[in-house]
């Protein structure tokens, strides 16, 4: 069997940054796999900056031209989030006391190396019901590679295993992700004569401050599988004014929300806009403008625990399973019929920066694991 830390290193090496194209980590996923005999289908798509996307599916058996029926489904994204130019190592997978560092190295290329790890050392003829190794594109800039899949038709699954560094422990459920840019337009006037102006920045102020309000309002509905249990909103950037002395005509900001998966994510935005459509009313609120555009729009996914797809990736009968706050490709493959859960080698907690890594020990575990689901569901 071929080890994944050496496939890894391999797979860090070819940089797969979301603004590039994921085509030289899908044609060498096809080299790997073509040994095999395994069939594939690519699915590709140009991303709004006309650069060319591939979603790749391979499977043991043959696919067709329509849509593709699977058992299963193991799913993981080729593209990595950016890394800056002080890490100079960042394509160079680095082992040191049992971590292999490097960018991509649990989110999520490690998970990638222990798919085709397991795939390889399986024996396809023992396989009654189709199973399929799903690679995307763009998951780390919305999920737009997975929302392809969805739009196209071009898969459905009865379970779906989705790679993210969670330490191996089942994630069965997770919060959706929306993001809404909203901005305040009032009018400009010299700072010595605000009575001639209407300033977006206090204006926006205020909304702010309704909206920490409603994030207090969701804490009512709960679900309790999750920490926290409800829905959280978080305001991260936020730009207004053009000079010091200057009345600022306009303020935008951005308001990110993660629902839990009991609720629609179209509840902040409902209640945002009574917000302003009572601000609205106010004789204060005259001559202010609110303008309002959803980025993106995704509910979480929640699994039964006594699901088969959750069973089959637990190391032990008893063992622990938790839920995540972060967002997955998850919620979109449940969309495509599938019990979904989230595993994966390393942890969040170092991904996204120059401490990724992940434990050497890890991998070989996943492989194991990721071998006995497609023989538990598949067989």
């Amino acid at each position: 069997m071929t080890r994944p830390q050496t496939l890894l290193q391999e797979l860090v090496a070819i940089p797969s940054v979301s603004s590039m194209s994921n085509r030289p980590v899908v044609e060498w996923i096809q080299r790997f796999i073509e040994p095999l005999g395994w069939h594939h289908r690519l699915f590709c798509y140009d991303d709004a900056a006309g650069v060319e996307k591939v979603n790749l599916v391979v499977s043991p058996q043959p696919m067709g031209d329509g849509r593709i029926e699977a058992e299963l489904a193991i799913v993981c994204h080729t593209d990595t989030v950016p890394f800056g130019a002080e890490w100079r190592e960042a394509t160079e997978l680095r082992e040191r006391d049992g971590m292999l560092h490097g960018c991509g190295a649990c989110d999520v290329k490690g998970f990638l190396a222990c798919m085709l790890a397991a795939a390889s050392s399986v024996s396809a003829r023992e396989m009654s019901k189709r199973f399929c190794l799903v690679f995307t594109a763009d998951e780390e800039v919305g999920c737009r590679g997975a929302r392809f899949l969805l739009e196209a038709d071009a898969i459905r699954a009865r379970y779906a295993i989705v790679g993210e560094p969670t330490s191996l422990t089942p994630a069965r459920a997770g919060k959706g992700y929306c993001l809404a840019s909203i901005k305040v337009i009032g009018r400009a006037a010299h700072s010595a004569f605000p009575e001639a102006g209407r300033s977006a920045i206090f204006a926006a102020a205020r909304l702010l401050r309704e909206i920490e309000a409603l994030a207090l309002e969701l804490m009512v509905e709960r679900n309790d599988a999750f920490s926290p249990p409800w829905t959280t909103l978080n305001v991260g950037e936020i730009r207004g004014g053009t000079a010091k002395n200057v009345v600022p005509a306009e303020c935008s900001f951005l308001l990110e929300w993660r629902p839990i998966s009991t609720q629609r994510p179209e509840v902040v935005l409902e209640r945002l806009r009574e917000v302003v459509r009572r601000l609205s009313s106010e004789e204060s609120w005259e001559g202010f403008e609110v303008q309002i555009e959803a980025l993106r729009m995704e509910g979480g996914f929640e699994t039964r625990i006594d699901s088969a797809v959750i069973q089959a990736v637990l190391k032990e009968t008893d063992s622990k399973i938790q839920t995540i706050s972060f967002g997955t490709e998850a919620p979109w493959l449940a969309r495509m019929g599938a019990e979904a859960v989230v595993i994966g080698p390393g942890s969040m907690l170092t991904a996204h920066s120059p401490r990724e890594c992940v434990p050497s020990g890890e991998l070989d575990e996943c492989v194991a694991i990721l071998r006995r689901a497609i023989e538990e569901l598949c067989s």
